[in-house]
């Protein structure tokens, strides 16, 4: 995207309004047939590749209305969650005021407001396809992690016929993903090792069409594990987590 400041600067401004006005039901969707078998096969990738729990600092970018941070959070670990949208965040503290060792900021993943080197995981679920400037975002990440800390990125890629419905459809009635870019998983394995990260694995999920009948969604959902650890298979789910550590060189 563009290096321009003040471009990245509308673009963040405009990726937060537009996020702002679906956090009152953006949750709603994961009740639905589709969104329940998305959350389940979503979430058990992420388990896969998650560290075992440690005590320690965690943090995710773009915590949302905080489904993830709900899913990971354990009593061993602080937890700090950063969203550039404050209507996403408020959903956030509504749902985790009572949940411990849990802080929530508001900020943008290209200007964290963190000391270097203070967190020992990091998450980023569907984030760099949202920001101007990903190498950013990963550059700051990784002054934020300790070293040979453990970050774990979910992305929306472009190898899957989800990617091409949500642009026809952002083009015919404008959502949120008229500002996404999905890369292809090979960009973002790219992007990592550029930006001071080793030891990339990464999986699939998501291997249902978005045409597909919902008697079948608990049929493909008993194939994600297969599907997605499989190397000639696993780059075509709609949402891929990757795993890597940060490289002590850089």
């Amino acid at each position: 995207m563009t290096n321009n400041p003040r471009k990245k600067s509308e673009h963040t401004n405009e990726v937060s309004q537009a996020f702002g006005a679906i956090a009152p039901f953006y949750d709603a969707w994961y009740q639905s047939p589709v969104g329940g078998y998305v959350w389940a096969v979503e979430t058990e990738a992420i388990q896969a590749l998650l560290p075992e729990p440690q005590g320690g600092v965690a943090l995710e970018v773009g915590v949302g209305t905080g489904m993830i941070a709900t899913f990971v959070q354990n009593p061993l670990l602080q937890f700090v969650g950063v969203d550039v949208a404050w209507q996403m965040l408020a959903v956030a503290h509504q749902k985790l005021q009572k949940t411990e060792n849990l802080h929530l900021v508001q900020s943008d993943g290209e200007h964290l407001p963190f000391r270097k080197k203070c967190f020992d995981l990091v998450l980023a679920m569907t984030v760099l396809e949202f920001v101007p400037d990903p190498e950013q975002v990963l550059s700051e990440i990784h002054q934020c992690l300790q070293p040979f800390g453990h970050l774990l990125l979910g992305i929306l890629t472009s190898t899957n016929l989800w990617a091409v419905e949500r642009r026809i459809r952002s083009f015919i009635q404008p959502d949120v993903f008229r500002y996404a870019q999905f890369p292809s998983p090979w960009q973002v394995i790219r992007l990592l090792y550029r930006n001071g990260f080793s030891q990339v694995q990464y999986r699939g999920s998501v291997y249902a069409p978005t045409f597909t009948p919902t008697r079948l969604l608990p049929r493909f959902a008993s194939l994600e594990s297969t599907l997605g650890t499989r190397w000639l298979s696993r780059a075509l789910g709609a949402f891929l987590v990757f795993s890597a550590r940060r490289s002590v060189i850089r």
